[in-house]
């Protein structure tokens, strides 16, 4: 685990030069930002309440750390916030619905020698659980929609608000092929032991899709690709309503800022 770690601290400094710490920085920022999520939900703090402070946290850095274009950063940060308010609100009657939160039947002997009484909500967990892993996915996909189409309203400062925004499907639907993908094998990849446990024990199709751990991963791949998808249009949005000249002189001071480096 060490020698990979050195791996790929050394991989990524070769790659990005001097931007490798700031990168670095952030996620070590993010790592004790998840670290001490779980450590507040175990001392009894709201759920809820905490996961929205502390994702707020890993988006500004996540962000603000990784973009030098303050406008694009901006737009980003704000398209990420609604999309994650609009997963909370999709996630809390769903998941209540399909009572898919807590352990499974296939987590019984290990949990045989532990006390059940947690003290923690499980659904809010779950919750939070779908918020925190949708968090990464939504970001890249507003910074890098936001990326591309500030680039062209920049090489083509006379397009209509309209022509922004049709230009910001174009450029989401070739960053939704990727990150459903992505979203995709996640799934798999997450779900393959319990596939080969499934077929061990002779699950039938029923089995599997009202198995609580299955679903709960399928709820949370689907939720996370409805939020990927309404980024496209809300970024898009956003962008075509950006003040044109304010988006000149960020690129101008982005780009005097990298000859001064």
């Amino acid at each position: 685990m060490l020698y990979l770690l050195v791996a790929f601290v050394i991989s990524l400094l070769l790659v990005t030069c001097n931007r490798g710490f700031s990168l670095l920085l952030g996620l070590g920022i993010n790592v004790v930002a998840i670290i001490a999520l779980l450590i507040l939900i175990a001392d009894g703090f709201n759920v809820l309440i905490t996961t929205a402070i502390i994702s707020v946290i890993i988006l500004v850095v996540a962000i603000y750390m990784n973009v030098e274009n303050s406008t694009t950063a901006n737009i980003s940060f704000k398209t990420s916030l609604i999309i994650t308010a609009v997963i909370l609100l999709i996630t809390i009657p769903i998941l209540y619905w399909s009572s898919t939160q807590g352990m499974g039947v296939e987590d019984q002997e290990e949990l045989e020698g532990f006390s059940l009484a947690a003290g923690v909500s499980f659904p809010q967990l779950a919750i939070a659980t779908i918020v925190v892993n949708s968090l990464g996915v939504i970001s890249e996909t507003s910074v890098a929609i936001t990326s591309g189409l500030n680039e062209i309203v920049i090489n083509k400062p006379t397009l209509t608000s309209k022509e922004v925004f049709s230009d910001g499907f174009s450029v989401g639907n070739k960053i939704l092929s990727t990150q459903t993908n992505t979203l995709l094998f996640n799934f798999f990849a997450t779900t393959f032991p319990l596939f080969f446990l499934m077929s061990t024990l002779n699950y039938k199709f029923g089995d599997i899709i009202n198995d609580k751990l299955f679903g709960a991963e399928v709820l949370t791949t689907v939720i996370c690709t409805i939020g990927v998808i309404l980024t496209v249009p809300i970024t898009a949005y956003q962008v075509s309503k950006i003040d044109r000249k304010k988006l000149l002189a960020s690129s101008e001071e982005e780009s005097q800022d990298k000859k001064d480096k």
